[in-house]
């Protein structure tokens, strides 16, 4: 007699719950646990929306933190401050919110606001309101009286794509900055209204007592869905409170734990997750607004934080981290899903990660808890996959052949089905209503992932029923792409996309086309549509035709069905015949040497690297080369002409330099056929210097000045910087902010948030930002657009005022060519217009430029304080041919039309010598931290005259604005006068620092560079070892100095004359300044542990 089998039906452990009422559970929250910490926001400053920070007796916590710290009290208090102010707007209850902001505090505070006024709280993803389509549906089908938008970028994107029911809306919010349009209201503002409001009190404890039903909406989630838009999800207080105490008990959550929270806002973890934790009084923390690997590895790091929930693709990104090192304090358990877990995922969350419980889970985007469970180690069978665990306590879960309703026996894949108090009972709209059934009075939601159950009753999730691709955790619906590319493309194609398995993302998009053989470059605009309609995250692996598939038509079913399976069978069948092809191809030296099957690899390449190359003359710029991209194409061009050229080498800079696949394919091909590389390089120098001398025409100021003034400086100071983000400017700006002859500074800030920008930047370098000061203008900036953007307001404001103009914004990106630098060479002009159009006199215009202009001066040791003679001299790299354009553009202005202007020739900015901050990316702390994954440092035998940035900063001041006469000299030379050896003093200085390396030569230290990125992938060898994406550079610049020993110096005579800080500039080894620097660096390549909150 055979054993009996159970069906695949089981219910989690009883639940219970003190309330049903959302609001009144957090309400009892606060009550028990008001003075404990609930949230911290790093992005924010500390006195962020002070009515709240000052607005309890909860401020000594506050008062710890460098960044937005709020307890429990402080955080509810800011959501009845928020939930009256719109109250007062007439909001009433059950009117939806819509929310389109991203992970901040304000997030927070609009969450329990409307569960106070007991109105459904919406959030939205931040690019909806670029898609018109979407983002009608997404307002309409929430039916939103009130909508808190996240910055005037996307109230503009509302305003133009949904004019009609944004003028409709009852309330707009907007938070900090100017409010642009009129109907708008301050987020800032309102809570510092009601915070003085007499009734506020009243009208808070009558909101408290606002009747509420379990079955009342409090939540409305969008998820994708198998149509072309979005599905809204409704949660009741019932099923939101289940959700919500059913992941309390399946991980045990209290008042100990801390959450460190990396994923976005506007899905149900925004909102569900984060009341989890915090209604037992735990806390969460936001480093970022976005997904940030060194900031939240070295928050990791750090051993704050108890809890992380993450999607598997972001352990990858992480276990890369070089601050994950053997000493660092990890987490107590993370927390993963979203998409299929691997082993190697569980080996790195233990052995990299270093958590102490491995948590795998299932629940739906929709927001609901189904299963899960903790691993304490890696298991130790390979053969068993990572199950997601054992039904979580109050759910109840059945597995389902997709075509019945009843469990099929346990062991046997189906259909995974939810039960219970915490599923959705349905979508508004309407929609998916295939997806519920209804048994014994009771519903049931089909999930469409495909599941089985053990006998023990543990569950494991082994694939997909519904057309749905999940890469790195974000759901994309087939049907949403097909829809873009049925509507958008102006083609006459009709399309199917599934998704085929990834290694890093899980699944990826691809999609497979039937259409006119007239049509061309059909396969590079559906791709380049996808991507600018959708975004990165929806970008299509591959595009491929019916016939590459071998089919006329689409497989389909008897009714006319596309046979999606069918298709992703092909596909796959395909892909898999590529890899074996690639793998197994011998090659052949001659076919490979032919400049035409070189084109071919290059532009198929190209093709499946989400590059917009359509032919082979294509810009690589415009079409998306990243250095990442053009890493992956270098050493795929190396790894196949290798085989048979050991010796051939490619160097980045060499691909930046091409620019097209027709050009570097011709280049390699000189190259491996052994011609002289000087041709290739004599007519590049060539090219360039004739574009050089184009340029400086093109740009150059024709508009003389209408009337001279002899007049003396103005004794009051207005100024324009750019550049205030940066290290540099910002230490300029923080100067001129405490100066007391300073009425102004116009601050050019690129983004929607400049204030955040400044506040982040001040804080990043330790610089302490004047939260009350009255003389910061904020200007939109926009490259090519500086000056053409102002208003005629404040153009005018400006020209009966502006006194100086700091130019210190340039993007500094060595692999840049020249022809990406016109923007910014017109913005140079345009100041120099702008200075000389000025009432009084022209403004002084201080252009930062760099001593890299001066890097291949041939023929002397000494760069003199003066122009350069000869566009050779800076030929270097197209960001310092660029500059020494910008110098020749500013010489002929200042000769030929009177412009007041002078060039600072600025050479290595080091950190500041208080805190020793120094950016990660510049070239010595990149060489420095290859220390980390290399264990050596090169011996380069160069001489250094590094300069502190706050001593530079000082500099600038005291030349160009300091003064009571426009600087003497045209040109200042703006490097330490004391110098230092590298191999001599630098080394033993950061061996003394505590820096563990080996000083190798130079060669040496390249050669393991090199091994270090064969034997890692591109993303693990950049993430570990940053040095690796310079290599070139750092062969061009280092590596020839046998062949010139004669370094050169430059010439500061004139610095020293007008600036005391050059005179004084602190010596680099003998002041300490390199601890300093390691010391910061370290804290965020490698922090200490820091105890954990009590």
């Amino acid at each position: 007699m055979g054993s009996h089998i159970e069906p695949s039906e089981s219910v989690g452990r009883h639940l219970s719950t003190p309330t049903s009422i959302l609001h009144h559970l957090i309400l009892s929250s606060v009550q028990e646990h008001g003075e404990r910490r609930a949230i911290v926001c790093k992005g924010q400053p500390p006195d962020h929306l002070p009515a709240i920070s000052k607005g309890t007796h909860s401020e000594k916590l506050s008062k710890q933190s460098h960044s937005l710290l709020w307890t429990h009290s402080q955080l509810q208090y800011g959501a009845d401050l928020l939930a009256v102010a719109l109250y007062r707007q007439g909001l009433q209850h059950q009117s939806t919110i819509a929310v389109i902001l991203s992970g901040r505090s304000e997030f927070h505070l609009v969450l329990r606001a409307a569960t106070k006024l007991n109105c459904p709280f919406s959030p939205m993803n931040l690019r909806a309101p670029k898609n018109a389509k979407e983002i009608r549906h997404m307002l309409t089908l929430s039916q939103a009286k009130a909508v808190v938008i996240d910055n005037a970028s996307i109230v503009e994107d509302l305003e133009n794509n949904v004019p009609d029911l944004m003028r409709e809306m009852q309330v707009k919010v907007v938070l900090d900055g100017p409010i642009v349009r009129s109907g708008y209201l301050s987020l800032t503002q309102m809570i510092e209204d009601t915070a003085t409001d007499a009734a506020f009190d009243e009208i808070s404890t009558r909101l408290d007592t606002l009747s509420r039903h379990q079955d009342d909406v409090v939540y409305i989630g969008f998820t994708s869905g198998t149509t072309s838009l979005p599905k809204a999800a409704p949660h009741t207080n019932l099923s939101f409170v289940w959700n919500l105490r059913s992941w309390q008990e399946a991980f045990g959550l209290n008042h100990q734990r801390a959450w460190l929270h990396i994923l976005p806002m506007n899905s149900i973890v925004g909102s569900l997750w984060t009341l989890a934790y915090m209604i037992p009084g735990g806390s969460v923390t936001h480093v970022q607004a976005g997904f940030e690997t060194t900031s939240i590895a070295a928050a990791i790091s750090s051993g704050e934080y108890t809890d992380m929930l993450a999607v598997p693709s972001m352990i990858d990104l992480l276990a890369a981290s070089p601050l994950l090192d053997a000493r660092h304090r990890g987490l107590d358990r993370l927390i993963v899903g979203g998409s299929k877990i691997l082993r190697s995922h569980v080996e790195k969350a233990f052995l990299r990660i270093r958590c102490r419980q491995l948590s795998p889970f299932f629940g739906m985007t929709e927001g609901t808890s189904v299963c899960s469970e903790t691993l304490t180690e890696v298991p130790a069978s390979s053969d068993e996959p990572i199950y997601a665990g054992y039904v979580n306590p109050g759910c109840k879960v059945r597995i389902c052949d997709p075509s019945d309703t009843k469990p099929v026996p346990r062991g046997v894949p189906g259909e995974l089905v939810q039960g219970g108090h915490q599923r959705i009972t349905g979508y508004l709209g309407g929609q998916g209503k295939d997806n519920f059934f209804v048994e014994n009075g009771e519903v049931w939601y089909r999930c469409g992932d495909q599941a089985v159950m053990q006998p023990d009753g543990r569950i494991a999730v082994v694939g997909r029923y519904k057309d749905m691709i999940i890469r790195g955790g974000m759901n994309i619906a087939s049907a949403a792409v097909e829809a873009v590319i049925s509507e958008r493309t102006n083609i006459d194609v009709s399309s199917q996309v599934i998704g085929t398995p990834d290694e890093e993302a899980g699944e990826v998009p691809v999609a497979i086309l039937k259409h006119s053989p007239d049509d061309r470059d059909v396969s590079t605009r559906v791709k380049r549509c996808v991507l600018e309609t959708m975004g990165p995250a929806y970008s299509l692996e591959r595009v491929l035709t019916l016939r590459e598939l071998g089919l006329d038509d689409w497989p389909k079913t008897t009714s006319g069905k596309v046979l999606k399976r069918d298709l992703q069978m092909l596909v796959n069948q395909l892909l898999d015949r590529e890899r074996v092809s690639g793998r197994s191809r011998k090659t052949n030296g001659d076919v490979l040497h032919e400049e035409t099957r070189l084109q071919h690899f290059l532009l198929d390449f190209a093709q499946k690297h989400d590059m917009l190359i359509n032919n082979i003359d294509d810009d690589f710029l415009a079409a998306g080369l990243d250095s990442l991209l053009a890493l992956r194409l270098r050493n795929a061009v190396m790894r196949e002409i290798g085989r048979t050229r050991a010796h051939f080498q490619l160097g980045l800079e060499e691909v930046f330099t091409c620019g097209s696949i027709r050009h570097l394919a011709s280049h390699i091909t000189a190259s491996v056929n052994s011609q002289k590389h000087t041709n290739f390089s004599e007519t590049h120098i060539g090219s360039t210097l004739e574009m050089m001398s184009d340029m400086v025409e093109e740009f150059r100021v024709v508009r003389p000045r209408k009337s001279m003034s002899t007049s003396r400086m103005l004794s009051r100071k207005t100024l324009l910087l750019t550049g205030s983000t940066g290290s540099l400017g910002a230490h300029v700006l923080s100067i001129l902010l405490a100066r007391s002859d300073v009425d102004a500074v116009y601050c050019a800030v690129r983004g929607d948030d400049p204030l955040g920008r400044l506040r982040a930047s001040f804080s990043e370098r330790c610089l302490e930002y004047p939260e009350h000061t009255q003389k910061i203008r904020f200007l939109p900036y926009e490259p090519g657009r500086l000056v053409d953007g102002l208003q005629d307001s404040t153009r005018n404001a400006m020209l009966a005022s502006l006194t100086h103009i700091v130019h210190a914004a340039w993007p500094v990106n060595f692999h840049l060519p020249l022809t990406a630098f016109p923007p910014h060479l017109k913005d140079v002009r345009d100041l120099i217009q702008l200075s000389l159009e000025v009432e009084n006199k022209p403004a002084q215009l201080l252009y930062c430029s760099s001593m890299g202009v001066a890097l291949n001066t041939i023929g002397q040791s000494r760069v003199a304080e003066a122009p350069m003679m000869d566009f050779r001299q800076g030929i270097g790299t197209g960001y310092t041919q660029s500059k020494l354009v910008a110098e020749y553009i500013i010489q002929q202005a200042v000769e030929d039309l009177g412009a007041s202007a002078c060039i600072l020739r600025i050479g290595q900015i080091a950190g500041d010598t208080k805190a020793g901050i120094w950016n990660d990316d510049e070239a010595p702390p990149t060489i420095i931290r290859s220390a980390l994954a290399l264990g050596c440092l090169p011996a380069l035998g160069m001489t250094c005259s590094w300069i502190p940035v706050d001593s530079l900063a000082h500099a600038i001041i005291e030349i160009g604005v300091s003064a009571s006469q426009p600087p003497r000299h045209l040109v200042y030379n703006l490097c330490n006068p004391s110098t230092f050896s590298w191999d001599k003093e630098l080394l033993p200085a950061l061996t003394d620092a505590g820096l563990d390396f080996q000083t190798v030569p130079f060669a040496t230290w390249m050669d393991r560079l090199r091994q270090f990125d064969r034997s890692h992938s591109i993303e693990e060898a950049v993430a570990n070892c940053p040095a690796v994406k310079l290599i070139d550079f750092w062969e061009r610049n280092y590596g020839g100095k046998a062949q010139r020993p004669n370094l050169l110096t430059y010439e500061t005579t004139n610095a020293q004359e007008h600036s005391a800080s050059m005179r004084s500039a602190p010596r680099i080894i003998e002041s300490g300044l390199v601890k300093r620097m390691l010391s910061a660096w370290m804290a965020r390549w490698v922090p200490k542990a820091e105890p954990a909150p009590g």
